[in-house]
């Protein structure tokens, strides 16, 4: 089996810097040693797809696998253009299934994580994929529109219009007009690994594949998200003036606060608050209006969603309520682009974890960190909807696999 200087320079790369467990590490760089045998394990393996977007192109059968994503990541955009260049209806509204903001998730890694291992974690007719066939992209574009879906309904709603006129006599009068508006909604559904799993049927084996790989950092090989935001010292300073001058933020008594409402106030897609202590309104019935959930449209208690709760716990802390955008952010996106990363070994109580880099998976997970259990693991404060409750849990048990400290942390 043949294989270029360009492709095992990655091979040695990933192996020796992405797996963060120590132990696959030092397995990885026992392989090392025996260049053949990491060879034939990689190239058997669902990691095989990432090193084939290393060709350096003397092989003129390799179809690029970057070229082939960004090729149906257009066709997927011009679809939804399509759906809403839709002069039938009078108004058209976009849905994107588990997006907080409403942006398309990029869901490149997922896509080629499903592609791997439902090809190539099998008992028998594994494909080598160090070169991607014509016959492999093929298989690569199915899994793709699997995992990316477009779907959309069209309803009538009946409006009343008042408006006032003058009759004959000159006398202003009101009148009502009824409007028949037709709207379409279009949803967007972008698939993680780990629901196609269940729609591909795959065994225990294939699933527990998707979870090391996943554990690996081998995904942060694709895609060019904008998430990946370190802030300098300046940026910092910027953020930090935003709060009060005599503001100090104690690690313990985040801590604290974090754990004052655990099991007491329920998971609610979109749920904000800006209470300083108890919301009177959690608990209450209300209707899920923020889109993009199963849930939207439904009744019931009212609560946080993971990064209200994030919000809730540093508005407690006394940063101001109109200052909240700058400084710890509302939704995800914002406290991951309003924090620096760094590694789990040097998270503190206070710090975040993140379950994905934003824009990368479909409903995106944020905690806080609260310690550390008796076997040393990182215990984190979230408001999970499994759960459906503030609680506390290792961070591996829920994937947090991204460790951030907010600005308004930093020295």
């Amino acid at each position: 089996m043949a294989i270029n200087p360009a492709t095992l320079k990655a091979i040695t790369k990933v192996a020796t810097t992405a797996v963060s467990d120590e132990r696959a590490r030092r397995v990885i760089l026992i392989a090392c040693l025996l260049p053949f045998i990491m060879i034939l394990l990689v190239l058997s393996s669902p990691f095989a797809i990432f090193f084939s977007m290393t060709s350096d192109g003397t092989n003129v059968d390799a179809i690029s696998i970057s070229d082939t994503m960004d090729s149906l990541k257009k066709q997927f955009e011009e679809k939804i253009r399509e759906e809403k260049e839709d002069d039938t209806v009078d108004e058209v509204r976009t849905v994107i299934m588990g997006s907080e903001d409403n942006n398309i998730i990029d869901n490149s890694a997922d896509i080629l994580i499903a592609y791997s291992v439902k090809y190539n974690v099998t008992n028998k007719n594994a494909e080598q994929m160090a070169v991607l066939t014509e016959e492999q992209i093929n298989k690569l574009e199915n899994v793709f529109w699997d995992m990316n879906t477009i779907t959309s309904k069209i309803e009538t709603i009946t409006e009343k219009k008042t408006y006032i006129t003058t009759n004959e006599k000159g006398k202003r009068i009101t009148k009502t007009k009824t409007i028949n508006k037709n709207i379409k909604t279009i949803y967007i559904d972008c698939l993680s690994a780990e629901e196609i799993a269940l729609a591909y049927h795959f065994n225990q084996k294939q699933q527990r594949v998707i979870e090391e790989m996943k554990k690996s950092g081998i995904v942060a090989f694709v895609g060019n998200n904008t998430g990946m935001l370190t802030l300098n010292k300046e940026q910092i300073t910027e953020i930090k003036e935003f709060l009060p001058g005599n503001l100090s933020i104690e690690r313990e008594k985040i801590v604290k606060t974090a754990c004052s409402i655990v099991g007491k106030v329920n998971y609610f897609w979109g749920g904000k608050s800006s209470s300083i202590g108890w919301d009177n309104r959690w608990g209450k019935q209300m209707t899920v209006t923020s889109k993009g959930s199963p849930t939207t449209g439904t009744k019931r208690p009212f609560g946080l969603d993971c990064s209200g709760y994030v919000t809730w716990v540093f508005i407690n802390m006394g940063i101001p309520v109109g200052t909240i955008n700058e400084t710890i952010g509302q939704g995800t996106t914002q406290q991951w682009n309003l924090s620096n990363s760094m590694p789990e070994s040097l998270a503190l109580p206070g710090d975040l974890a993140f379950l994905a880099v934003p824009g990368t998976r479909k409903v995106n997970h944020i905690g806080i960190v609260v310690g550390k259990d008796k076997k040393g693991r990182i215990l984190v404060a979230h408001c999970a909807s499994g759960a459906n409750n503030v609680v506390v849990t290792t961070a591996e048990s829920v994937g947090f696999m991204y460790y951030r400290r907010p600005a308004v942390l930093m020295e």
